[in-house]
C-alpha cells in the first residue's frame, strides 16, 4: 500500500484542523433559549474551573490580585441563572458573595479595606442589586442582597467630594492613592446605575435624588459631554475637572446608559431620560461595533484592535452587553436597534469560544476563530454576552419590592466606622463611614488605541 504524498498529507491534517475547529466551536441559535442556555453553560463551566484555581488561599470570592473581578463574576452568574434556569452555580454564588460581604456586611472588610477604591466596592453593589432583581434566593439568618447594596451605595455618598469640581466621586479613597486626585466615570457612572436600581426596585425616593444628582454633576463635568454623547473615563481635581482621559470603553457608556434606563423606567417615561438613553446609545452603536466586524460585535475598541486589553478590560464588553440588554428591556422603543447588536455578538461568540477542547473564549469576539487569549476574563465576558441573549428572549423586566419582598431593604449597623473617611459630604440616610488606600496603577500606553488610566485593583 502506497503512502500518501506529502500534499495529500498536508491536505488530510487540514481538513482535520478544520474538523476541529468545528467539532469545538458553540452552537448558538440567538432565538432559542435553550440553545443559549447550553452555550452560556459550555462558557461558565471553564470560568469557574478558572475562579477555583486562581481563588488566593482558597479565600471564597478573593481571586488572586484582583478582589472586584469574582463581583462582577457573580454578577453575570446570577443574571444568567435568572434566565436560563441552570442552578449549578447557585450555592458557590450565594455563599462567596455573602462571605466577601465582610464581618459588617459592607463589601469593605477589614482584609481589604487598606487597598479598595470605589470602583472595587461599587461592582459587589451592583452583584447584589442584581440579586434583588432577579429574585437570587436571599441566605438565611443574613442581611438580604437589598441590604448589602444599600450599605455599599451608603457608604460611597458619603464620600461625595465637594472640595474640588463642586462634586463628584473621587477614584480612590485615600489622599495616598495614585488615583485620588482623579474623578473617573466608572465610580461615577457606577454609583449613578446602583443609585437608579436602588430606587427602582425599593421605591425609595432618596435614591432617585441622588441618581439625578450625580446625573448632573457628571455631566457639568467632562466625563459626560452632552452634545456629542461622549463618555471620558476621567478628570482631574488639580485642574479644578476642565481636562478629561479621553479613551473610550463600553463600560463607562453601559453604566450611564443602564442607569439612565432604569430612571426612565422608574419616572414612568420622563422624556429627559430616554433622550440621555438614545443619546447614549446611538454613541454606543458608533463607538463600539465597528463596522471591521459588520456593525453588530461589541468590541472594546480602545484595545482589541492590538491584542492588548489587561484582564480588568476584558471583563467590560461582558457587563455592557447585559446593560444594553437592561435597556431594550426598560425603554422598549430601544429594543429594535438593540437586539441586532447583541444577537450578532452572540453569533460571533459561538465562533470565538473554540479554543482547545473546553471551548475556551477569547479576547475579540470579531474574530471567526479562538483568538488564543484565555482566563476568567474572557469566558466571563462571553458568558455576559451569551446572557444579554436571555435576557432579551425572556424580556422580563427586572423584579421590584412588590414582586420581590423578601428582598426588602434593612438597615447595617456596620459599626459607624467612618471617623477616617477623608471627605465631610452628609449622606441623606443613616450610613456608615469607611475608609482605605490602596496604590492604584496607572496603565497607559501610545498607539492606536492606546491605554491610559483605568482601574487597576489588587
Amino acid at each position: 500500500m502506497r503512502g500518501l504524498s506529502w500534499q495529500q498529507l498536508g491536505g488530510a491534517v487540514l481538513l482535520l484542523l478544520q474538523g476541529q475547529v468545528a467539532l469545538s466551536a458553540l452552537s448558538v441559535q440567538v432565538n432559542s433559549k435553550d440553545s443559549l442556555a447550553n452555550a452560556g453553560k459550555e462558557i461558565a463551566d471553564p470560568m469557574m474551573d478558572f475562579y477555583a484555581q486562581n481563588q488566593t488561599e482558597g479565600i471564597p470570592g478573593k481571586l488572586t490580585d484582583t478582589w472586584y473581578i469574582a463581583g462582577a463574576m457573580f454578577m453575570t452568574l446570577i443574571q444568567y441563572w435568572a434566565t436560563s434556569g441552570v442552578e449549578q452555580y447557585n450555592k458557590v454564588v450565594s455563599h462567596d458573595l455573602m462571605f466577601q460581604s465582610g464581618e459588617n456586611y459592607d463589601y469593605f472588610s477589614s482584609n481589604y479595606s487598606q487597598w479598595l477604591g470605589n470602583d472595587d466596592q461599587m461592582f459587589w453593589g451592583l452583584a447584589s442589586i442584581t440579586a434583588s432583581e432577579t429574585g437570587f434566593p436571599e441566605v438565611s439568618g443574613k442581611p438580604t442582597w437589598t441590604s448589602l447594596a444599600r450599605t455599599v451605595f451608603n457608604m460611597q455618598i458619603e464620600r461625595w467630594d465637594e472640595t474640588a469640581c463642586n462634586g463628584g466621586l473621587r477614584w480612590q479613597i485615600w489622599p495616598y492613592q495614585a488615583g485620588y486626585t482623579m474623578k473617573n466615570s466608572i465610580s461615577n457612572g457606577g454609583l449613578f446605575e446602583l443609585s437608579a436600581r436602588l430606587a427602582r426596585f425599593t421605591k425609595n425616593e432618596t435614591y432617585a435624588e441622588w441618581a439625578e444628582k450625580i446625573w448632573d454633576w457628571s455631566a457639568s463635568s467632562p466625563l459626560i459631554l452632552t452634545d456629542k454623547w461622549y463618555v471620558a473615563d476621567s478628570t482631574s481635581n488639580e485642574n479644578n475637572c476642565k481636562d478629561s482621559g479621553n479613551n473610550q470603553w463600553t463600560y463607562n457608556y453601559g453604566t450611564f446608559l443602564s442607569g439612565a434606563a432604569f430612571m426612565y423606567n422608574y419616572t414612568n417615561g420622563d422624556e429627559k431620560w430616554l433622550k440621555r438613553v438614545n443619546g447614549l446609545l446611538e454613541s454606543t452603536f458608533a463607538t463600539f461595533f465597528p463596522s471591521t466586524y459588520g456593525g453588530n460585535v461589541l468590541s472594546e475598541v480602545a484595545c482589541e484592535p492590538i491584542m492588548s486589553c489587561d484582564r480588568n478590560q476584558l471583563g467590560f464588553k461582558g457587563y455592557t452587553a447585559m446593560w444594553l440588554a437592561h435597556t431594550a428591556i426598560l425603554v422598549p422603543s430601544t429594543a429594535e436597534r438593540i437586539t441586532p447588536k447583541l444577537q450578532g455578538s452572540a453569533e460571533a461568540i459561538a465562533k470565538q469560544c473554540s479554543g482547545e477542547s473546553e471551548n475556551l473564549c477569547g479576547e475579540t469576539w470579531g474574530k471567526d476563530t479562538w483568538d488564543g487569549m484565555k482566563g476568567l476574563e474572557v469566558q466571563m465576558a462571553a458568558l455576559g454576552g451569551i446572557t444579554s441573549n436571555l435576557m432579551l428572549l425572556e424580556s422580563k423586566s427586572p423584579q421590584t419590592i412588590d414582586t420581590n419582598p423578601d428582598a426588602a431593604e434593612h438597615h447595617i449597623d456596620n459599626n459607624e466606622n467612618s471617623s477616617k473617611d477623608p471627605t465631610k459630604a452628609k449622606p441623606i440616610e443613616t450610613a456608615d463611614r469607611a475608609g482605605a488606600w490602596i496604590l492604584t496603577v496607572m496603565i497607559a500606553a501610545g498607539a492606536i488605541g492606546a491605554v491610559g488610566w483605568l482601574i487597576k485593583t489588587q
